[in-house]
Formats: C-alpha cells, sequence, structure tokens
C-alpha cells in the first residue's frame, strides 16, 4: 500500500507538471516533433578508431545533418538532429559544467550547433534528471539551472531529459519540475521532451530503415505512431536507406495525418461481438483490432435532428496482432465513427498504406471489410461529403 500511495503521489506530481507544460502558450511542439536521433541505432558506440562509422561523435551529426538536407527528409518535416546519451566528457568542467568528449567533439557542441542550423534544421541533447545518465555519465541531479543555461548558450533547440538514477520518484518528478523551470528561464526556445518512466503514448524512435523489422511491422509502426499523434524521431542511417523505407517514411499523407493540428490521440475502438474466437483451430488468437482518431481536415456543417453538427475527417488505422497464418478479413460498421455522423449521408474512404488508393464513397449505414497481413496494419482516412 505504501508503495502504491507514493506511485500515486508521483502520478498527480508528473500530471501537474504536464499540465503547467500544455498551459505554457510558448509556440513550441504544437505538433509532435520529428527529426531523427541516434540511440536506437548507434547505441552508445565511443570507439571511433575501431568503429568511425558507428561512433557517436560530431562527425555522425553532420554527416546525418547534411543526408537531412539534402535528401528530402527536412522538406517533409524532420527537423531536429538530436544526440542522445555518451555524447558528454566523464566528467564535468573547472566550473560544474556539462561538456562534450573532446576527442569525439572537437569542435564543440555549438559549432555542431551552428552547422546544423545552416542546414535548416534544429539541434536536440540529452540530458537526464539523475546523477546519472543512464549510460553513466554526468546528470543533472543539482545542476538543473546551470545545465539548462549551458544548452541555451550552446543554441540546442530541443532537450531529451531521460529519467535514470534517480533515488526515489519524489525527487524524480521534482527534478522534471525544476528542468522546466530552468529552461523557461533561459529565455530561448527549447523543446522539452521529458521521458517519463511510465509512457502514456509511443515515444521510442522510428527503427524502421534498421534490421529486424518485416515489412509489414514496418507499416504497423508508422501507421501506429501516425494515429497515437507520436513524435516521429527516426532512428536509422540514412547513409545507407532503401527506396522504400524512405518512401514510407517520407509519405506525405500519413505525416500529415500525424501533424494534424487538432492533435487528437487516436484510441481503439469496439470490436464486435465473437471477433477474439476462431473456432476453427479451436484456440484465440489475436484478431485485428480498429483505431480511430479525430483530424481537423476541413469542417462542415450539416442537419443533425435537433440542431447543426459539425463533421471532421477521421483516420482509421486497423492493426492484425496475429504473428501466424495468412491475411485476415475484419469488417466493422461506419456507424462506430463520430456516433453515426462520420458518414452522413456519406463520406469517401481512401487508404493511404500500405499502398495509396481510393476505395469510392461510402454511405453512414455501409460497413467496411479490411483485409490485413500478419503484424501488419491498414491506414485509412475517411472524409465526409
Amino acid at each position: 500500500m505504501a508503495a502504491a500511495r507514493r506511485m500515486l503521489r508521483w502520478v498527480v506530481a508528473a500530471a501537474a507538471a504536464v499540465a503547467a507544460a500544455l498551459a505554457l502558450d510558448n509556440g513550441l511542439a504544437r505538433t509532435p516533433p520529428m527529426g531523427w536521433l541516434h540511440w536506437e541505432r548507434f547505441l552508445c558506440g565511443t570507439d571511433c578508431a575501431a568503429e568511425p562509422r558507428r561512433c557517436v561523435s560530431e562527425q555522425l551529426f553532420v554527416e546525418m545533418a547534411d543526408r537531412m538536407a539534402a535528401d528530402g527528409w527536412r522538406d517533409a518535416g524532420y527537423e531536429f538532429v538530436c544526440i542522445d546519451d555518451c555524447w558528454m566528457a566523464p566528467t564535468r568542467d573547472e566550473q560544474g559544467r556539462l561538456r562534450a568528449d573532446p576527442k569525439r567533439f572537437p569542435s564543440g557542441i555549438r559549432a555542431l550547433a551552428d552547422y546544423v542550423h545552416s542546414k535548416g534544421l534544429k539541434l536536440g541533447i540529452y540530458s537526464d534528471v539523475g546523477k546519472k545518465t543512464c549510460a553513466g555519465f554526468p546528470g543533472s541531479y543539482d545542476h538543473y539551472d546551470l545545465d539548462a543555461q549551458t544548452f541555451a548558450s550552446w543554441g540546442v533547440d530541443l532537450l531529451k531529459f531521460d529519467g535514470c538514477n534517480s533515488d526515489s520518484l519524489d525527487l524524480l518528478a521534482e527534478g522534471y519540475r525544476r528542468m522546466s523551470l530552468a529552461l523557461n528561464r533561459t529565455g530561448r526556445s527549447i523543446v522539452y521532451s521529458c521521458e517519463w518512466p511510465f509512457y502514456l503514448r509511443p515515444v521510442q524512435q522510428l527503427v524502421i530503415g534498421n534490421f529486424g523489422l518485416s515489412w509489414d511491422q514496418s507499416v504497423t509502426q508508422m501507421a501506429m505512431w501516425a494515429i497515437m499523434a507520436a513524435p516521429l524521431f527516426m532512428s536509422n542511417d540514412l547513409r545507407h536507406i532503401s527506396p522504400e523505407a524512405k518512401r514510407l517514411l517520407q509519405n506525405k499523407e500519413v505525416i500529415a495525418i500525424n501533424q494534424d493540428p487538432l492533435g487528437k490521440q487516436g484510441y481503439q475502438i469496439a470490436k464486435p461481438a465473437g471477433t477474439d474466437r476462431n473456432d476453427d483451430h479451436h484456440f484465440n488468437l489475436p484478431q485485428p483490432k480498429p483505431w480511430v482518431c479525430f483530424l481537423l481536415g476541413r469542417t462542415r456543417t450539416f442537419s443533425c435532428g435537433s440542431g447543426p453538427c459539425s463533421g471532421r475527417a477521421y483516420a482509421v488505422a486497423v492493426l492484425n496482432h496475429q504473428e501466424i497464418g495468412g491475411p485476415q478479413n475484419f469488417t466493422f460498421s461506419l456507424t462506430f465513427l463520430g456516433n453515426g455522423l462520420a458518414c452522413n449521408p456519406a463520406c469517401s474512404i481512401r487508404q493511404v498504406l500500405p499502398a495509396s488508393r481510393d476505395w469510392g464513397v461510402y454511405s453512414w449505414i455501409s460497413s467496411l471489410s479490411v483485409e490485413v497481413n500478419p503484424t501488419g496494419t491498414v491506414l485509412l482516412k475517411v472524409l465526409p461529403l
């Protein structure tokens, strides 16, 4: 019970901090941030002599900035080049300030930020709320104001603030709050990316173009990150990425769903009764699950019983968790959307992923039948007529 009470206090404190951040109308992160971050692909590589192409170094971020500017990533909306853990020297300097590893970042972070800015991009950096980062480098505990001022003086545009090595949940919540205030006091516009230990939405990086994902799984990650209004931070090697992965990550229609100014996070809608049972195989298999989110789209006013109603576009993702067997069909009524008003009297359906195509016009009492590959997702856009 004591542990549960401590957890509840932490959740309340975290919620208060988030509410305060949301109330700060500074124009930052109005839509989910987009960019590139090194961690998932390059981890904590620090041996530049043995592995120069994989080393977390100044050269790595210069090359990624070059690729983002030249290969259409910046134009697609990916604007942040973000440094994750392991950029620091093992100790602070004589004034107690964080410093970059002098061998791997010989020009310093200020010069790197200037280079990234010259490409029309923004620089993100990493620190930790605790005494040490997750990889054991100096953390920001008891240095929040100094570190915030240091980042601002370097021209940093985003701070990823991790949650390792804090002695208690109370100190964790207090550290997040103090860094928020410290960043605001710098007077520089810095996006504050809190890596809470208990995530409320997908915040991990897009690993599309890396190793380990099938094509269907890559489509699923892009579709679900889009419909959940999650940050789109790639972690891959933009110097060596397949044309297919590049087209998926730069898909304008998918990005538009993620960047919708309404910022409505997707949620799972009800499934028809009986769809969790596969009687042919005499055991339960995961069935495709539909997710839906509102989009700002183009609103229209129409008669709706006692008065006018406003119709919005919708995004619908149908996810198949099953890993075995073949494609599955999932049928659901369009009355699920907007209490039956989304397609009143009719709407057009467009498939966005895995391939773009128009499905035509449907009435509000119509049903959709969607075939989804194992571990795959079909992403649709529903537009009221």
